[in-house]
């Protein structure tokens, strides 16, 4: 496949499918040399050992995909990336489930398909809480200036501050975090969160969970905060997709969380809607 005349969000498209229907061939032709994907699932396959991840993908093997719908495309960095976001329709023990995908996409200088990472949200799947270690490693690959709400967004949520974080997004805002509860202590991930006070509701409690997991103590004037390492960002001007690590501080095991996140500006310059894919919570 000639990936050079062919649509990046198409090629993500292409892939998922190769990928639903377990069509190895069909995997292997989208790359313009070794196959090379990292999933949520079966983590990083390279040529050979992409092979069972084709033939028994998760989220097609578990459950039954019963369609897939492209929702958002974003290309960066004069073509080098694309972040496809694709809905998938999961027939889960006969019930409808959505899942929610990232197809993260790098091309060579010519527009071949070189490399993939998938970011989804495994315990839809499986039911059970996953967490996704590093996938890049700890040197930027590609970081474009932010826009200056997003620059006052990612400067907030170092600072733990949900006040100036909440205020970044529009009155009307959405924070997707895809996770299947409204309160972080359940465990089950953040989910969706619609308007301006909600969001600010749930970034508090986020940052209530980060103090108490770094041993801060409740009422100090200091706050954890989110570490956020920023390894690969892109922009088309209106969506910015952003690769990143949650560095858990002070965690009893050290923990990294993996993670990919799309923020997209309205028309009054702030966040219309951030929509978050990691498996931190």
């Amino acid at each position: 496949m000639t990936t050079s005349t062919t649509n990046p969000q198409d090629v993500a498209a292409a892939l998922i499918e190769g990928l639903v229907s377990h069509d190895v061939a069909a995997v292997r032709a989208l790359y313009d040399g070794p196959a090379d994907i990292d999933d949520s699932a079966a983590g990083r396959q390279i040529d050979g050992g992409f092979e069972k991840l084709v033939r028994e993908w998760a989220p097609a093997t578990i459950t039954r995909v019963k369609a897939s719908n492209v929702t958002h495309s974003v290309t960066g960095a004069n073509g080098r990336f694309n972040g496809t976001e694709i809905t998938l329709t999961l027939d889960k023990n006969g019930a409808d489930k959505d899942l929610d995908i990232v197809v993260v996409s790098e091309f060579n200088e010519t527009g071949g398909l070189v490399r993939n990472r998938l970011y989804y949200r495994l315990a839809r799947v499986t039911g059970e809480q996953h967490v996704r270690t590093r996938i890049l490693g700890e040197e930027p690959i590609n970081l474009e200036p932010f826009n200056p709400t997003l620059a006052e967004y990612q400067k907030q949520l170092r600072a733990g501050d949900p006040d100036g974080q909440a205020d970044t997004f529009s009155p009307d805002g959405v924070f997707n975090g895809h996770g299947e509860s409204q309160d972080l202590r359940d465990g089950l991930g953040m989910g969706v969160y619609k308007g301006r006070e909600n969001i600010r509701a749930v970034l508090k409690q986020m940052f209530e969970v980060g103090d108490e997991e770094a041993g801060y103590e409740s009422g100090e004037e200091e706050h954890a905060g989110a570490i956020i390492e920023k390894l690969n960002s892109f922009t088309d001007g209106t969506t910015t997709i952003l690769e990143f690590n949650i560095i858990h501080a002070n965690h009893p095991v050290n923990r990294t969380s993996a993670g990919v996140a799309a923020y997209e500006l309205g028309e009054d310059g702030l966040i219309k809607e951030a929509r978050v894919y990691d498996e931190a919570w």
